[in-house]
């Protein structure tokens, strides 16, 4: 059998990073489940997307897959359970790789079918002083992990045979993960200029009439059409007020003459992601107090990003950010007091209740600790991808916001990527400026075609 393409993978890359995880496993034995259907209705399951810590370890893309990592004093040897060849199954779901074709296609040492997995656990784990799986994940494969070492335990064998430590192994490759390699980054920057020319299209596609519906249908369309796997999570186009609902979802009301559009949105490639955020006006043209509060809240990003340095922290970011917000609310009238109190006393908190930012990768919120065991808070290195999105949300029925300025809901946000000595705006194609913006709206959206 010829191989298809979509098994190909390169082989060195992944194995390195098995290398590099294998450091950690100590006299023992790692296992890492792949992602699983879920089903949708009766017979027909949602799209799959693979466990992303699964899928670094390995380039493998198929459900139902089990990676082990065995280390009991003879190096490391790497193991798949992966779906047998079957031509029925794959006349309807598709061809499967197989364990004939896995060592050499996937650079593993051995590979057995996936039925074979509980029959072997209990001997995998008898002589392992150490157990690492994702022990937080709620999945039949954990499940059966912990039922068979207590039922080794009951056997009141000795403890040698049984691990007597289990380790989160997710932490540590999370941790991994932190640091994008060069593959990394050019399928980031891939999905930053997917998600650039979706946001430019639907800036010149809004207009007072359509429904929030129609923009989002514009998203996934450039999404899918420039290349991309589809949206990265759920898109946010929330008009007038539904932007000061931070996870507005529901994309279902028409849009209205005079009032902001937030968009929420970023494209998936091979499965990194984009996350990016713009406000705009519905009709083209911000008003005079939707333009003050935009200024203020696009002059805290502008500090933030300069603020994103190597040796600098995300923590230090929002602070940058967090205290731009607070003069410009000082401004407008809407706190009183000094800076500093402001901050410190989280009066802010009411106008801005999110952070500034947060780590992006295969996941759009990547799970890696925001502080380091040892050290403290992480400082930010060469090649780490993270979002810088502050934002102010004065809600219609705020009565501590002068009215004028009640309904407005702004958030800017943008991808940022750490380099040697400063860093890169890898969405900064997308316009941000008032006049950008402006500009952006009055384009004719048949251009896009």
């Amino acid at each position: 059998m010829t191989v298809p393409n979509r098994f190909l993978v390169d082989k060195e890359m992944f194995s390195k990073r098995r290398e590099e995880l294998s450091l950690s496993i100590k006299d023992g034995i790692a296992i890492i489940p792949s992602g699983t259907l879920k089903q949708r209705s009766n017979d027909t399951e949602y799209s799959f997307r693979q466990n992303s810590n699964f899928y670094y370890l390995t380039g493998f893309n198929e459900a139902n897959a089990v990676l082990v990592m065995i280390n009991k004093g003879e190096g490391i040897k790497t193991r798949l359970y992966l779906e047998k060849k079957d031509p029925i199954m794959e006349l309807w779901t598709g061809i499967r790789l197989g364990k004939e074709h896995a060592p050499k296609t996937l650079g593993i040492d051995e590979a057995f079918d996936i039925n074979n997995f509980n029959e072997d656990l209990e001997d995998l784990i008898l002589g392992s002083k150490n157990l690492y799986l994702s022990a937080f994940h709620d999945n039949s494969v954990t499940k059966k992990i912990y039922k068979v070492t207590n039922e080794l335990w009951n056997k009141r064998r000795k403890p040698t045979f049984v691990p007597t430590q289990i380790t989160h192994i997710d932490h540590i490759i999370e941790r991994m993960r932190l640091v994008k390699e060069p593959a990394e980054i050019n399928l980031i920057k891939k999905a930053a200029g997917i998600t650039t020319l979706a946001h430019k299209a639907c800036m010149a596609k809004t207009n007072p009439g359509l429904n929030e519906r129609d923009i989002e249908g514009c998203l996934h369309y450039f999404f899918r059409k420039e290349g991309g796997n589809g949206e990265a999570y759920g898109s946010i186009v929330a008009g007038g007020n539904n932007a000061n609902i931070l996870h507005y979802i529901e994309n279902d009301t028409d849009l209205k003459d005079g009032d902001l559009l937030l968009i929420d949105a970023g494209a998936e490639s091979n499965l990194y992601a984009c996350d990016v955020t713009r406000t705009f006006p519905v009709n083209g043209k911000f008003n005079k107090e939707q333009k003050e509060v935009y200024e203020i809240v696009l002059n805290a990003q502008l500090k933030a990003i300069e603020s994103a340095l190597p040796g600098k922290t995300l923590s230090s970011i929002h602070e940058v950010a967090s205290k731009e917000l607070i003069r410009g609310l000082l401004k407008l009238g809407i706190l009183e007091g000094t800076v500093e109190d402001i901050y410190n006393q989280d009066k802010h908190k009411a106008y801005y209740p999110h952070g500034t930012g947060h780590w992006l990768g295969m996941d759009v919120h990547d799970q890696c600790p925001y502080t380091d065991d040892d050290n403290g808070t992480i400082t930010l290195k060469e090649n780490m991808y993270f979002t810088i999105e502050p934002g102010l949300y004065f809600n219609l029925n705020d009565q501590t916001v002068p009215e004028k300025y009640r309904g407005i809901g702004i958030r800017i946000e943008d991808d940022i990527l750490i380099t040697k000595n400063g860093n890169e705006i890898l969405t900064r194609d997308i316009p941000k400026t008032v006049e950008e913006v402006e500009r952006a709206c009055a384009v004719d959206y048949k251009s896009f075609f």
